[in-house]
């Protein structure tokens, strides 16, 4: 929930953020050799909670700096 509501809170400032980390043993492959839910529980947990920034070599440090001050913005 407050994942969702930070990238929602990021787009509404125009700034790109997703989910994006499946944990392999819950991907289609990790399924297939038996991977489970809570087979590694600190790993799901993270997941669960991490996103994607706007991370690329071009990023100037005004463009960083925009990003970083809508994430200390933010509020639950």
């Amino acid at each position: 929930e407050s994942r969702q509501g930070l990238i929602q809170h990021l787009k509404s400032q125009g700034i790109l953020s997703v989910f994006h980390y499946l944990p392999l043993h819950l991907s289609e492959m990790g399924r297939r050799f038996g991977g489970q839910p809570g087979d590694c529980p600190v790993t799901e947990d993270i997941s669960d909670r991490l996103i994607r920034l706007p991370f690329y070599f071009s990023l100037s440090l005004e463009e960083q700096e925009k990003v970083i001050q809508a994430i200390f913005a933010f509020q639950i």
